[in-house]
C-alpha cells in the first residue's frame, strides 16, 4: 500500500497544499491502494516539503516525481491522447503551477487580513503560546522565497496582470472542452484544479479570488473537476 504524507485538509480543500491535493487526485486516478498520513511539519521530509509517498520501501518526494512513479507502475494519466496532446497538458499544468500558484501563496501568507485566518488553520496543531512567534518566522521565510521568485516584488495590479495572462490562456485553450484536453480528466486537470480551486477558496476576498470567481468558463471547469475528483474530497 502507498502511504501519502500530506499536509492536512483545510480551507475547503483536501490538503492545504495544492501539490498534495494534486497527488491525492492522481492516487485516486491510479487505482492504487493508498492511505494518507497528515504531517504538520515537513522539515524532516526529503527536500523539507510535502507531498511525499512511501511505497515498496521507497520514499518519493515532489508531485511530478510521484506522478512519474505511478506511471512506471502502469498508470497512464493521459490515456487515449497522443504525444502532442500530452505535451500540451504538461505545458498547461506547468503554467498554472508557476505564477498562479505563487500568487495563491502570496495571498495566503502576505496580506495581514488573510494571514490572520490562514495562520490559525496552518498552525492549528501548534500550541497557542508558540503559534504567533513560530508562524511569523516561517511567514518571513515564505515571503523571502516569493521575493526571490519575483512575484512579491510586483504591485498588486502587476501581479494580477501576470496571473490574468495565464488564466486567459487556460480559458482560451479550454474553449468548449470539459477538461484541458477533452472529455476526460487527466493529470493536467488534477494539478490545475488543485491550484485554481485553492484560489477560489481563499478565506478572504482578494483581486485574485475575484478573478477566478468571476470567470464563468474557469468556474464551470472547476465544478466539473470537483465532480470528477469527488472521491478525493475526504
Amino acid at each position: 500500500m502507498i502511504t501519502l504524507l500530506t499536509f492536512p485538509a483545510g480551507l475547503h480543500e483536501p490538503s492545504l497544499s495544492p501539490f498534495c491535493t494534486k497527488v491525492i487526485h492522481l492516487l485516486n486516478m491510479s487505482g492504487q491502494e493508498w492511505q494518507r498520513k497528515d504531517v504538520a511539519n515537513p522539515s524532516r521530509m526529503p527536500h523539507g516539503k510535502l507531498p511525499v509517498i512511501q511505497w515498496d520501501g521507497q520514499t518519493i518526494a515532489d508531485s511530478h516525481l510521484i506522478q512519474a512513479a505511478l506511471e512506471r507502475a502502469g498508470t497512464d494519466f493521459y490515456a487515449g491522447f497522443g504525444p502532442l496532446e500530452r505535451a500540451q497538458g504538461q505545458a498547461i499544468l506547468r503554467m498554472i503551477e508557476d505564477i498562479p500558484c505563487r500568487a495563491l501563496i502570496y495571498d495566503r501568507w502576505v496580506p495581514d487580513h488573510a494571514w490572520d485566518i490562514c495562520r490559525e488553520v496552518f498552525f492549528a496543531k501548534m500550541p497557542a503560546v508558540m503559534r504567533k512567534h513560530i508562524s511569523n518566522v516561517i511567514r518571513k521565510s515564505v515571503r523571502r522565497g516569493l521575493e526571490r521568485h519575483g512575484i512579491a516584488l510586483c504591485t498588486e495590479a502587476e501581479r494580477l496582470a501576470l496571473v490574468d495572462r495565464d488564466l486567459t490562456a487556460l480559458s482560451e485553450f479550454l474553449g468548449d472542452r470539459p477538461f484541458v484536453l477533452g472529455d476526460t480528466a487527466t493529470a493536467a486537470d488534477a494539478g490545475c484544479s488543485a491550484v485554481l480551486g485553492a484560489i477560489r477558496n481563499l478565506p478572504v476576498e482578494t483581486p485574485l479570488r475575484h478573478r477566478i470567481r468571476s470567470d464563468k468558463r474557469i468556474t464551470l471547469y472547476l465544478d466539473r473537476c470537483t465532480d470528477a475528483f469527488r472521491s478525493s474530497y475526504v
